[in-house]
């Protein structure tokens, strides 16, 4: 299992060489130049050659690359071009603003989504299971931004339930001492109790908006998984053991842990990287409200650190899914540490053992 682990990790080490790779030579592709940006439009040629050179882009591509290459493996994401700040810190200090609602909402959505998934697999062909695939339908066509400024109108227009969106405190709040950076993290590192539960209630909207989102893929992966599932040989076999319904359901929703596992991961990284919707309806100060605003500046360093960081992090999150269903699925287990030799010296055996078998009924 560790010889497994080992060769995942070195898998993903590689990858991110290449992703590493690929960003920075389509990251330096882009139109635009910084220098223009940075001093404006009535720019002299001097002044822009002046902040080329200060920056480093006057260089050759292949001298700029391995500059790049070589901070990166020291750990040195760079610095901004328009603020002056290191990417990793501004990264570091961003993150758990985003996390600290996105992660509850994919959990919400999880389990939101294999309840419903669950009850319209049990009515399947009934008013609840047509029910279910319309608003599955409805919800997988509606922009994530939609739902959320539906949610906005609702609990903070009409119902007046909820604060205002903007940002993670209100004017009115005192922010704790800083120590890292993250306000989250600085309220907790600094018990104050009462700034980490404003942050809390203005992300309710942001985790309802994931939550509700990514229910619907999540019940219709969980439906489709037990329909194929219940109409299996095995699941007509504990019926007829005369096991109960709700014994049954659960033999068949262990069956699609894998599956949803596997869409855990992919919607993680999907939400991460898209989560500059949601912090812009929501003034947000994220990691994906800092990322879009790179984008459109032309900040490289910035773009080609969240690029780097996104890819670890999904990486990251499949070399652990890998691992997990190894663990929990003893047949993917058996694959996955077997000795490549040993199932051809089986085979044969096996084969061999038949066949004298065969040639015994035969003799017989």
């Amino acid at each position: 299992m560790i010889r497994y682990i080992a060769s995942r990790l070195a898998i993903a080490a590689a990858l991110l060489l290449g992703l590493m790779s690929l960003s920075f030579g389509l990251v330096s592709l882009l139109p635009g130049d910084p220098a223009v940006a940075l001093l404006g439009e009535y720019a002299t040629p001097s002044d822009i050659a002046r902040i080329n050179s200060q920056l480093g882009l006057d260089k050759p591509f292949g001298e700029r690359y391995l500059d790049y290459m070589g901070h990166v493996l020291r750990g040195d994401l760079g610095k901004s071009f328009f603020t002056g700040n290191s990417v990793g810190q501004d990264l570091w200090t961003r993150l758990p603003n985003t996390l600290v609602y996105l992660v509850p909402g994919l959990l919400l959505a999880l389990v939101f989504g294999v309840a419903i998934g669950t009850f319209a697999a049990y009515r399947s062909g009934r008013l609840p299971d047509k029910t279910f695939t319309v608003g599955v339908s409805v919800l997988m066509a509606m922009p994530e931004f939609v739902l959320a400024l539906l949610l906005l109108f609702i609990f903070y227009q009409k119902l007046h339930i909820a604060p205002a969106p903007l940002g993670m405190i209100s004017a009115s709040d005192i922010p704790p001492p800083t120590v890292t950076g993250s306000l989250l993290v600085d309220a907790v590192i600094g018990g104050k109790w009462a700034i980490l539960a404003s942050v809390m209630s203005r992300a309710a909207l942001p985790v309802i908006t994931i939550g509700v989102f990514f229910a619907a893929p999540f019940g219709k992966t969980v439906r489709t998984g037990l329909l194929q599932i219940l109409n299996s040989p095995q699941i007509e076999f504990a019926r007829a053991c005369g096991l109960r319904p709700m014994q049954v359901y659960r033999y068949a929703l262990s069956d699609v842990r894998a599956s949803l596992m596997t869409y855990m991961v992919l919607l993680f990284a999907a939400a991460l990287s898209g989560s500059a919707i949601i912090e812009s309806v929501f003034s947000w100060p994220g990691i994906g409200g800092w990322s879009l605003d790179g984008v459109l500046k032309g900040d490289l360093p910035v773009i080609q650190g969240f690029v780097l960081v996104m890819g670890a992090m999904s990486l990251l999150g499949y070399v652990a899914l890998d691992t997990l269903i190894t663990l929990l699925d003893p047949r993917a287990r058996e694959l996955a540490i077997r000795p490549r030799g040993r199932r051809r010296q089986v085979l044969p055996t096996a084969a061999a053992g038949h066949s004298s078998e065969n040639n015994s009924v035969k003799t017989s």
